[in-house]
């Protein structure tokens, strides 16, 4: 800060001291926070938060408060939603970022084409709308370089939902950038209301006391009793206080007339005031009428374009000069700006029906030839009434213009707006489930499942597996995957006559479900039966769902081969289907233990996301990664993989894979002898995010395990094997678990049914690492004087299985059984062997355990390494990751891209990293171990 140079705060409160008094009076609070919201913002420390009330309630004044306050310092980007566009994809963020296109060549190629695409209408798709959100991230952030950037987003929850998800995943991620944000929107937006990772201010109802000095500040000549029942009528609404009083005569303001409210005051403060805008917009030229209807309809603020539309209704330019001197609506060069969100729901909801129709219907013939198709359809479907297949029509193109601009609600809204235009039954009923499956995609469930209702029966392959899908992909999440099983397998017999690849690959949703289903083994015998009629010409997608049937079944053997076959097909054909598609589709040999394949595609899957930019799937990917890092033994890969994983996930709203990815951690937590998740190291995941139920039940297990707790982990991982849940990797993995703790409290008749189930998946499967633990698991059950040679067998096993948990584990086990066969140089030599193996994959109840063996041994046990001797320990997982990056010469922006991090907090990572690893620039990294 230069000599004599007022702190940020108070340069903010300074630039909002003439401002005016309407709605700040009690707002304190609010004032106190936006003012370190923009502070922090100047001095690089970036932030947004969420402003919710009611109309009325200051929203737009404390936004009002933060323009002006930022004047010169800051790059102010503004915009209001407008429900009569709420369905345009990105229609909110073209308004935001349109004259900051020319700093958008900087990005990324993969953003640069996708917010192009979205904003400045290119023919290039979009793309993930989470890449968008990404996006805008580093054009802020690059925006940003020259001064700071200040975001102010009015009426969000009027915003299409594809901008909000772009701003929000913005909002979340700005890190140490100099960009504030601020999102005003109704109280109860559902959007808005639960954002996690942003704080949200609530603006409640003025007291008396705010009320009365808000009132003495706008009108202090009020006689007393006409200000009591100002503030009785307001209902502690800050704007309806401020237009009551405006709204009185001379007479009325001195108490000499009654102030007769009798007709309003039974409705809510908002349309009181609403009610006062319908009266001064009644009062105009009914050309400025028709002027402010056709602004109120546009969401861009375009004079031009308004002025042409009004033309067209017989207005003219100079009609917006009543609406100017009524303080309805300000003119600045090009824009237009209404005074207040309720000045132009007054302006829309107060023209009848005709007025509205006509404004649509003009925007529409006024939109440039060569502009926005998307909105002009949208504007045509508004205007019309009845059938009219010729507008029905060009929704639906425009609905497929959407899509490729990854906009799945408004591709919902425009096949539904077709329907409603359709005549023609059967087309109807297409279009019907064209929106069923993409409210579906966008997450809108309720929504999705009233369109697949009102869709009805169908006829035609293609849609009876479209709208199949979509059903049962809502009563899935409905929690009912049974049912979900029998509309699919219904599907199928329908359909696979006609269409044996479409047929194939419902069978193979419906297995999926199965899977799922609270009696998995009688599902997938079910399904068998009721599809074994059918003839799916030997399509590998048919193999797939066989091999998935066939492991439910009880028949491993069948099932793994089948698997293997269609796992091979996938790999193929990856490059034949979209990325989506490929994550969905991998993963499925993870049910044939070969984790290390399963683990280099599915990083070769990462690598596409990241360069694709496609972040609403990399949630996925880096939950399967997380797993197979796990599994593998890599636990400290797992965890950064895992918090990545997490807290994408949370941003991207996939609250379900959050939950999985929790369970990971929870799981990485009990290998480090940690009761609970958040108690280990350099936590940096999310709090608040349960773990899903069978991973906490493996994670509560493991602990019991590591900690000598035989008895609780016994009953643990009975429940987990023995469960709805027994066919589950998860519960796989346990059944060794559950022999050792049998065989550890002397019950090895428990053990032995664990011990029968695992040797029949591992003969099965074939796999290395699975066969040396069940060579494990005979060791623990043999008599003990033959209990070494089955040891010495599995550790042969192990040698090069890629699993060193799980070798470590044997050596432990090993040692000890050396230790009381009287062996103690041999039981040394395991247990140290294992000890080491232990400290590297950060197993620390497992570590300990080790040392009390080998003190028991006779050995010197080593102590626990020193806080801080691990190199790559000594970060959080943001840091390590972004360390990792820079140590191969990548730069902060190209860093950023691919973490979707701006490239100020990458520098921000790094900056922390540097002292804790000893070295003072990027060019010391690459000597590092980071492994």
């Amino acid at each position: 800060m230069k000599k004599g140079e007022a702190p940020m705060a108070d340069a903010v409160r300074a630039g909002a001291a003439d401002w005016g008094p309407a709605g700040l009076t009690g707002r304190e609070h609010e004032r106190d926070v936006l003012d370190g919201l923009l502070a922090g913002a100047w001095e690089g420390r970036g932030g947004a938060v969420v402003l919710l009330g009611e109309p009325g309630s200051g929203k737009t004044a404390l936004l009002d408060r933060c323009a002006e306050a930022a004047g010169g310092r800051a790059r102010l980007l503004r915009c209001t939603g407008v429900e009569s566009e709420a369905a345009l994809p990105y229609a909110g963020l073209q308004v935001l970022l349109r004259g900051t296109l020319d700093r958008m060549r900087s990005l990324p190629e993969h953003q640069l084409r996708a917010l192009r695409g979205a904003v400045a209408l290119d023919d290039a798709p979009a793309g993930d709308r989470f890449l968008l959100g990404a996006a805008t991230l580093g054009l802020l952030d690059e925006l940003a370089e020259e001064c700071p950037i200040v975001v102010l987003v009015d009426d969000a929850h009027w915003l299409d939902l594809e901008t909000v998800d772009a701003l929000l995943f913005a909002a979340r991620r700005i890190g140490m950038g100099r960009v504030a944000m601020v999102f005003a929107a109704r109280e109860g937006s559902a959007a808005f209301a639960g954002a996690p990772g942003l704080p949200v201010l609530h603006l409640g109802p003025l007291t008396d006391e705010e009320g009365a000095a808000l009132l003495a500040g706008w009108a202090p000549d009020l006689h007393a009793t006409v200000s009591s029942r100002i503030l009785a009528l307001a209902q502690g609404n800050p704007l309806a206080l401020v237009e009551l009083a405006g709204a009185l005569t001379a007479a009325q303001r001195d108490g000499s007339e009654p102030l007769d409210a009798r007709e309003i005051a039974v409705l809510p403060a908002s349309w009181r005031v609403r009610r006062i805008f319908d009266e001064r917009i009644r009062v105009l030229p009914a050309p400025t009428r028709l002027l402010l209807t056709v602004a109120a309809t546009d969401d861009t603020g375009d004079v031009a374009l308004v002025v042409a539309a009004g033309e067209r209704l017989g207005a003219t330019a100079g009609d917006l000069g009543p609406a100017e001197a009524a303080d309805l609506v300000r003119v600045s060069g090009r824009r237009l700006v209404f005074r207040h969100p309720l000045v132009r729901a007054a302006a829309y909801q107060g023209a009848v029906l005709a007025e509205r129709t006509a404004a649509h219907r003009a925007l529409a013939d006024a939109a440039p030839a060569a502009g926005d198709m998307g909105r002009r359809a949208w504007h045509l479907a508004a205007a019309t009434v009845g059938y009219d297949e010729e507008v029905a029509a060009e929704l639906e193109r425009s609905a497929e213009l959407f899509r490729s601009r990854g906009g799945r609600a408004a591709v919902a809204a425009a096949y539904r707006r077709a329907a409603r235009l359709t005549e023609e039954p059967e087309a109807r009923s297409l279009r019907l489930a064209a929106a069923a499956a993409a409210a579906a995609e966008a997450g809108q469930v309720e929504l999705a499942g009233m369109l697949a209702d009102e869709a009805g029966p169908v006829s035609g392959p293609p849609a009876v597996a479209r709208l199949a899908s979509v059903r049962a992909a809502l009563e899935h999440g409905q929690g009912r995957a049974e049912s979900a099983r029998l509309l699919l397998v219904e599907a199928t017999s329908e359909v696979t006559a006609y269409r044996p690849a479409m047929g194939a690959w419902l069978l193979f949703e419906a297995a999926a479900m199965a899977w799922d289903a609270p009696d998995p083994v009688a599902a997938a015998r079910d399904t068998r039966v009721r599809v074994a009629g059918l003839d799916f010409g030997g399509h590998p997608v048919h193999r797939g769902a066989a091999g998935v049937l066939d492991t439910l079944a009880g028949d491993p053997v069948g099932g793994a081969a089948a698997i293997r076959e269609f796992a091979g097909y996938v790999v193929r054909t990856r490059q034949e289907r979209s990325l989506a598609d490929q994550v969905r589709l991998h993963g499925w040999d993870m049910l044939l233990g070969e984790y290390r394949t399963v683990h280099d595609e599915a990083v070769a899957l990462e690598q596409e996301c990241r360069a694709e930019g496609a972040v609403g799937v990399l949630p996925r990917v880096l939950l399967r990664l997380a797993r197979l890092r796990l599994f593998l033994g890599r636990h400290r890969d797992a965890y950064a993989t895992a918090v990545e994983g997490l807290e994408m996930a949370r941003d991207t709203g996939q609250h379900h894979l959050a939950a999985m990815l929790s369970g990971v951690l929870a799981v990485l937590a009990a290998l480090d002898g940690a009761e609970q998740p958040g108690a280990r190291p350099g936590q940096d995941f999310c709090p608040g995010i349960a773990p899903s139920p069978m991973w906490q039940a493996r994670a509560q297990g493991l602990l019991d395990l590591g900690l000598g707790r035989y008895d609780a982990a016994l009953q643990r991982f009975a429940v987990l094997t023995g469960g709805p849940y027994r066919h589950l990797m998860v519960s796989v993995h346990s059944l060794p678990d559950q022999v050792e703790a049998a065989v550890r409290i002397g019950r090895p008749d428990d053990a032995e049914p664990a011990a029968g189930r695992f040797t029949r998946w591992a003969a099965a499967t074939g796999t290395a690492w699975a066969g040396a633990v069940e060579l494990r698991c005979r060791a623990l059950l043999a008599p003990e004087g033959q209990a070494g040679q089955w040891y010495e067998r599995a550790l042969d096993a192990h040698e090069g299985d890629g699993r060193p948990f799980e070798e470590a584990r044997t050596r432990l086990l090993y040692g000890e059984w050396l230790r009381r066969t009287r062996r103690r140089n041999d039981a040394r030599e395991a247990l140290t062997m294992a000890l080491h193996a232990f400290e590297r994959v950060q197993a620390t109840a497992w570590a300990d355990r080790t040392r009390t063996e080998l003190r028991a041994a006779g050995a010197a046990a080593p102590a626990a390494p020193a806080a801080g001797a691990d190199v790559a320990g000594r970060l959080t997982p943001q840091e390590l990751s972004v360390v990792r990056l820079a140590a191969t010469g990548l730069s902060n922006r190209d860093i950023g891209a691919r973490l979707f991090l701006s490239p100020r907090t990458v520098g921000y990572h790094l900056s922390n990293a540097y002292p804790k690893l000893g070295v003072t620039s990027r060019a010391a990294l690459g000597t590092l171990d980071l492994s």
